[in-house]
């Protein structure tokens, strides 16, 4: 019995030890820090009535585009003006005992460009080319320009193919172009289109390697008349005049794109639990159209909105990393309401990089200063027509215990 009873008692001792348990109270076990067992996502609307905008032009001007521009739109009627730079007036022909030959007459003039954009839904399209002062004005205007685009100023009207797709196309517009006094060598034109319907045109500028190019084909003074030479200038000045005048954007609107192009500015203000301590699953800035979005017709083009880091007005600073921005494509014709994707930018800001950055973005056209597209946006002066952001995100971890 004695050996049974301590067999007994020392089963007991053991068992009280294994259901005995030490109830700790480490930060790491304790209950109240157990997060919830699921995810809680939410959906805001924010109204930007309380924010900030404003929108400038002249980001790139019309003498920095990429391209040149005709055009006898209603919304916008612009001609080519370039200059182009002086060709020599003699050359060397190699196996001859002459050290040069002269110029002694033109046989013809070929002007080549670049076509970047038409409507090729527009037939019987034709260039429209003036002689202008070889030393014009350039500051002239749209309007200053109108009597030197006159019947005894015209070079010549020549037919775009209406099979011409983008590409170098040549245009043989002169048999001759004397030279006039204190010309120095240069020739400048003027560029305009006509067409049974109102179109537009643009090719390369002077700020590309596709800029326009004047080649002359002479030959040499007589007794060596039968040689012959080409000499091609690119511009040495090259621009458009536009009507109406570009002029800022008016209050309540938000203009990007265009020439001079045109940016806007919009300050966010966005409640913290937005942006610190949460997951942005889907940020939308919905942005409402003033009129049709403008350019050629079926063309697109892309806003792009790009977080500021340094705030100076319109001079400010954009964050350099592209993966933080947001982007929509956008169409000529287009109306009503465009959804940009911002959900790169909140990310952004709740990072550390971006924690200290202004709640600022910049709207712009891209590719910026080589297209005609442009769009107006209502500001947040429209009220409820205003911008404003729709956010998705994860609500912060509610602990307690599960």
């Amino acid at each position: 019995m004695s050996a049974w009873r301590s067999a007994v008692l020392v089963a007991g001792l053991a068992g009280a030890m294994m259901g005995c348990r030490e109830k700790l109270t480490t930060p790491s076990r304790c209950p109240e820090l157990c997060p919830a067992t699921k995810l809680e996502m939410a959906d805001t609307l924010l109204p930007l009535a309380d924010s900030a905008d404003t929108s400038v032009r002249g980001f790139v001007l019309i003498r920095e585009a990429t391209y040149l521009l005709a055009s006898t739109l209603d919304s916008l009627q612009a001609v080519t003006l370039i200059r182009f730079s002086a060709h020599d007036t003699m050359w060397t022909v190699s196996g001859t005992t002459l050290d040069s030959l002269y110029i002694g007459k033109q046989d013809s003039l070929v002007l080549t460009l670049e076509l970047a954009q038409r409507d090729t839904a527009v037939k019987n399209l034709r260039l429209v080319i003036w002689r202008l002062p070889a030393q014009f004005d350039t500051g002239a205007t749209y309007q200053s320009i109108q009597p030197y685009l006159a019947d005894s100023t015209l070079v010549d009207t020549v037919a775009v193919p209406d099979t011409a797709q983008a590409g170098a196309h040549t245009f043989n517009i002169a048999d001759s172009l004397p030279m006039q006094p204190g010309d120095s060598g240069y020739v400048s034109l003027a560029i305009g289109i006509v067409a049974p319907t109102k179109t537009a045109l643009t090719f390369g500028s002077g700020n590309l390697s596709t800029a326009p190019l004047l080649s002359t084909y002479v030959h040499a003074r007589a007794p060596f008349d039968t040689a012959t030479d080409v000499f091609s200038v690119s511009p040495f000045v090259s621009l458009f005049v536009i009507n109406p005048p570009a002029t800022q954007p008016p209050p309540g609107i938000l203009a990007v794109g265009g020439i001079p192009t045109a940016r806007a500015l919009l300050s966010l203000s966005l409640p913290k639990l937005v942006v610190d301590s949460t997951s942005i699953v889907r940020a939308t800035l919905l942005l409402n159209t003033v009129g049709a979005v403008g350019g050629f017709a079926n063309d697109s083009f892309y806003v792009v909105a790009e977080p500021v880091v340094r705030d100076y007005g319109v001079k400010s600073v954009l964050w350099p990393d592209s993966a933080t921005s947001g982007i929509v494509l956008v169409h000529q014709g287009q109306t009503g309401q465009i959804q940009l994707d911002m959900a790169p930018i909140l990310r952004f800001w709740g990072t550390t990089q971006g924690d200290s950055t202004p709640r600022l973005i910049m709207l712009r056209a891209y590719p910026e200063g080589s297209i005609l597209g442009a769009v107006n946006f209502s500001s947040r002066a429209a009220g409820a027509a205003g911008p404003q952001l729709e956010v998705t995100y994860v609500k912060p971890y509610s602990f307690g215990v599960p």
